[in-house]
């Protein structure tokens, strides 16, 4: 075999931050894409499958904008007392800080995490919050503790809560005759499985939960794109596995236990699947719970990180008003990042806490999804 042999310095190519942030950019853009597609060919009630594609676009140009609105507002202060001479270094360094704060990349989660029925500036006021309160008012980039794009989206349910609906302007005679509009009626599955109950999880056909061919955000339904794109993004080593693997475990294996206590037999593995694919779950994995800034570094606290994240998720989602329960969830777990990673990290000779930790919330997990189906038996499927 010949050897290259030449002097030194050798130079090694090193993935920095923002290749990375830009894979993940693109890899959501694909996500969206996706949707947009489907809103130019599907349409709505009352209005065509233009006006539902235009909307689309509009929602991302607002998200954008308005997520890297408050950057641009806040690193002006680099402009405060500076010589004339030093203009043109301080304009790169403005625009450095505004392209590496990747609050666009918050502006695009957001507006994936968002069903098509809000008003432009909702979308707006929630975007800027979402950069504004949840990043920099942490401190920038790296220094926040919640994921802004969460924070967005349940200030969004909150606050607009009558606006969160599949659908644009008041409801009225379908122009489609798909079961999604006869089923949702402007809201999500978590929404119609909580006003209808879990019979109503069983109205779209399987292939269309898992291929996207029905209502809800903008970026939650495509569970196949979803999954591709986790495959990709874990290769690059852009996202940690362990996290997404671990919280969908957790959240199938207790919803299995409630279908088998409601008395669902063979048809019980059927619905925890579908109940996985339900709401943000699939996306919130993927994108929301991999967030590196707000996620434990060790690898044990990711495990026990996701699984706080699960047991809130079904506890929410089965004992609360709040259908959804995935986001919620994820900002109760980005609490407790910081103290996973102070009671596990480094703590290589003290391997029964982390192990123990890990199997008590496991337990709890599957013990929500139990004690709901065994207290809701004979539940109508």
């Amino acid at each position: 075999m010949m050897m290259q042999i030449a002097k030194a310095p050798h130079m090694r190519k090193k993935r920095t931050t923002f290749s990375m942030m830009m894979e993940l950019f693109v890899c959501l853009m694909i996500l969206y894409a996706v949707s947009l597609t489907f809103y130019f060919l599907k349409g709505g009630p009352r209005f065509t499958n233009v006006q539902y594609g235009l909307y689309a676009l509009q929602n991302l140009g607002i998200g954008l904008l308005f997520a890297v609105l408050p950057d641009l507002l806040w690193y002006l202060s680099i402009f405060v007392q500076m010589r004339a001479d030093y203009f043109h270094v301080k304009i790169k360094e403005y625009f450095y800080k505004v392209i590496h704060s990747y609050s666009y990349i918050t502006g695009l989660i957001l507006v994936l995490l968002l069903p098509i029925g809000l008003e432009w500036y909702e979308i707006a006021i929630s975007a800027f919050f979402a950069t504004f309160v949840a990043k920099l008012v942490f401190g920038g980039f790296g220094s926040n503790i919640f994921n802004p794009a969460i924070v967005g989206r349940v200030f969004a349910q909150i606050v607009f809560p009558t606006h969160m609906t599949t659908y644009l302007g008041d409801i009225g005679p379908s122009l489609s005759n798909d079961v999604a509009y006869n089923i949702t009626v402007g809201a999500t599955i978590p929404g119609q499985v909580a006003s209808h109950g879990f019979s109503s999880l069983f109205d779209i056909p399987l292939w269309k939960m898992f291929i996207g061919d029905y209502y809800g955000s903008l970026g939650e339904t495509f569970a196949y794109v979803i999954i591709i794109l986790a495959i990709y993004l874990a290769i690059r080593k852009i996202i940690d596995l362990r996290l997404t693997i671990t919280y969908l475990v957790a959240i199938y294996l207790s919803s299995l236990l409630m279908f088998v206590g409601f008395g669902a037999g063979i048809t019980a593995f059927e619905g925890a699947f579908r109940y996985v694919l339900m709401g943000g779950v699939l996306f919130g994995a993927v994108f929301c719970l991999t967030d590196p800034v707000t996620s434990p570094t060790s690898k044990f606290g990711k495990v026990i990180f996701a699984l706080i994240a699960a047991f809130f998720t079904m506890v929410i989602r089965l004992y609360t008003a709040a259908p959804e329960g995935v986001a919620y969830s994820i900002l109760i777990a980005n609490i407790f990042t910081p103290l996973i990673d102070k009671c596990i990290k480094g703590r290589t000779d003290k391997v029964l806490i982390p192990y123990t930790a890990s199997l008590v919330f496991l337990l709890a997990v599957l013990a929500v999804g139990l004690a709901y189906g065994c207290t809701n038996t004979g539940v109508s499927l």
